[in-house]
């Protein structure tokens, strides 16, 4: 079964080294292999994560397809970036997070989770992340 997550953000990140940079500030063992991020390549983006691949597919969606897809959701704003991310396996669904929560926090963004409904924002993503 396929999982997704979400990113909000207010600007796209502007690069992989910011990205990784971000991750490693929270302290987390991701290593992006990759050496361009969304907008500028779509699909899968290879990740290790302890030793294990942990990639995952990544793309910039319009803020209208979770808008329209989840209505009763208030998603603030305005964000000029939404990062979709899809995953399977458990190392990839690590990868994702980590991803997830070095981008809110650099970006100051926010995180949705649509298979708990959930936004996150801050050390909570960052929180989930470690969880």
């Amino acid at each position: 079964m396929t999982m997704e997550a979400c990113v909000l953000c207010p600007r796209p990140m502007s690069g992989v080294t910011e990205w990784q940079n971000a991750i490693n500030a929270l302290g987390f063992e991701l290593a992006l292999e990759v050496e361009q991020i969304p907008p500028v390549t779509r699909g899968h983006l290879p990740a290790t994560w302890q030793g294990r691949q942990a990639g995952f597919e990544c793309s910039v969606i319009p803020l209208s397809d979770l808008t329209e897809t989840y209505p009763e959701i208030n998603f603030g704003g305005p964000w000029a970036c939404v990062y979709a991310f899809y995953f399977a396996a458990i190392s990839s669904c690590a990868g994702v997070w980590i991803a997830v929560a070095a981008c809110v926090r650099q970006l100051d963004g926010i995180a949705f989770d649509p298979q708990e409904g959930h936004l996150l924002a801050g050390e909570d993503a960052i929180h989930y992340a470690h969880e």
